[in-house]
């Protein structure tokens, strides 16, 4: 008589699939064969591609208008307070709306006429506003979608950069009026421009991409960046300095332009705004006299390090910082040094960041790149700065861009290449 298995009762029971399972078959199979469907439902029922990259535009859009909205609600706050104050300022309800997106353009940029006076000056406080404003925007858009790779985020960067110069080229229409003209083409590239740096270092920091870059360059990119950002903060904390130790030199100057400018208070805010947003391009006035080739204030009036020549000049509170008499100003002269001892800490920066094997003369030859790299964002930002205001005796305001980038590659790069030689070989006879 034939014994029987325990299991065959059992196996009559149960499915033929669990079954023929205890009989000798794999339960690990089973198990997964039972968890793999789900899987499989889930990836049969996800997004097709094209469905995710419209999400990641439409994203991307909305960062654009979120960052052109908000600008314009600071700028709408500010302009209608003082609208409430002083009514004139903006003549009917719907002035201060058309003065807001007038400003917003010339953060950008754009050249306005008004009134028979051309206007084509940026406030660089006003764009560091904005630039703020389509950070934040950027940096949401990236928490937002979690892009995981280069190309998602160019897909949001195009969505935010197109929903921004849309909107932008909107509010050249509408704040064009009898009484005012906006130049279509100098504010283009600027929205452009600021939509689309800011915003991709936005998405960049926000994705934790930026260490990528920085692995996948073929150069020390940290260190060169890190000494050139160093010598920026060097130079910006100087001229900031150097424009208000020149009014506090001159207080009472000061005083009566502010007085004769705002006789009320209201006024008087007012023009402090504007002077607080005109400061950036003050500063890198400054900067420029402290490297040597200095700025000019219209035809007659121009401030370097060794000449000054006096004329007429805009009735504005931050004149005062100007020289009181043709003679060249001892602190001028004194002030040489500052980018010499700039052009050194660019060089000890990047000598420390550098890796600890590089010897003394490829640390020299970094640390002269980023004082080379410098020199061009310090052309770069003089040209910004500058301007004009009308097309008379003030149609040149600010300093040569080229002439000042020349200088300052002299000035900074031989300093920071000396500084970050002599750093690395003492580091290195150490280590022996």
């Amino acid at each position: 008589m034939k014994r029987s298995d325990p299991y065959d009762a059992l196996s009559a029971r149960l499915p033929r699939t669990v079954a023929t399972t205890l009989h000798g078959g794999d339960v690990t199979s089973v198990g997964t064969r039972r968890f793999a469907a789900p899987d499989r439902r889930a990836t049969a029922d996800a997004e097709p591609p094209s469905s995710a990259g419209a999400g990641l535009l439409l994203t991307g859009a909305l960062a654009g208008l979120g960052a052109v909205a908000a600008g314009l609600v600071i700028l709408a706050a500010l302009i209608g307070l003082a609208w409430i104050v002083e009514p004139a300022i903006g003549g009917s309800v719907l002035g201060p709306g058309r003065l807001s997106v007038q400003a917003w353009l010339v953060g950008h940029g754009a050249d306005v006429a008004a009134g028979g006076v051309l206007v084509a000056i940026t406030p660089l406080g006003l764009s560091a506003l904005l630039a703020i404003c389509c950070w934040y925007a950027a940096c949401w858009a990236g928490r937002r979608t979690q892009v995981d790779s280069l190309a998602q985020l160019a897909s949001v960067l195009g969505g935010l950069m197109v929903s921004y110069t849309a909107i932008g080229l909107g509010l050249v229409l509408l704040g064009a009026t009898s009484g005012a003209e906006i130049g279509f083409g100098s504010a283009v590239p600027g929205i452009v421009a600021l939509s689309g740096v800011v915003a991709a270092g936005g998405l960049l920091r926000t994705a934790g991409h930026g260490r990528l870059l920085h692995d996948l360059s073929s150069f020390p990119s940290r260190a060169v960046l890190s000494g050139a950002g160093a010598g920026a903060l060097v130079l910006s904390a100087a001229g900031v300095s150097t424009v208000g130790i020149s009014i506090a030199v001159d207080r009472a100057g000061f005083a009566t332009l502010t007085e004769s400018l705002a006789p009320s208070w209201s006024a008087g805010l007012g023009l402090f705004v504007l002077s607080v947003l005109l400061l950036p391009n003050a500063a890198l006035y400054a900067v420029a006299v402290l490297l040597g080739p200095g700025f000019a204030v219209g035809a007659g009036t121009t401030v370097s390090a060794f000449a000054v020549t006096l004329g007429l000049v805009p009735g504005l509170p931050l004149i005062a910082a100007l020289p009181d008499r043709p003679a060249v100003p001892l602190g001028a002269l004194l002030g040489l040094a500052v980018p010499l001892l700039c052009g050194l800490i660019v060089g000890v920066v990047v000598a420390r960041r550098l890796d600890d094997d590089l010897s003394p003369l490829p640390a020299a030859g970094w640390a002269m790149a980023a004082g080379l790299l410098l020199a061009a964002g310090i052309g770069l930002a003089q040209w910004l700065a500058g301007g004009a205001l009308g097309d008379g005796g003030m149609a040149s305001i600010g300093a040569p861009p080229v002439a000042t980038a020349v200088v300052a590659a002299g000035v900074l790069a031989l300093p920071a290449g000396l500084s970050a030689g002599v750093l690395r070989r003492r580091y290195l006879s150490r280590r022996r």
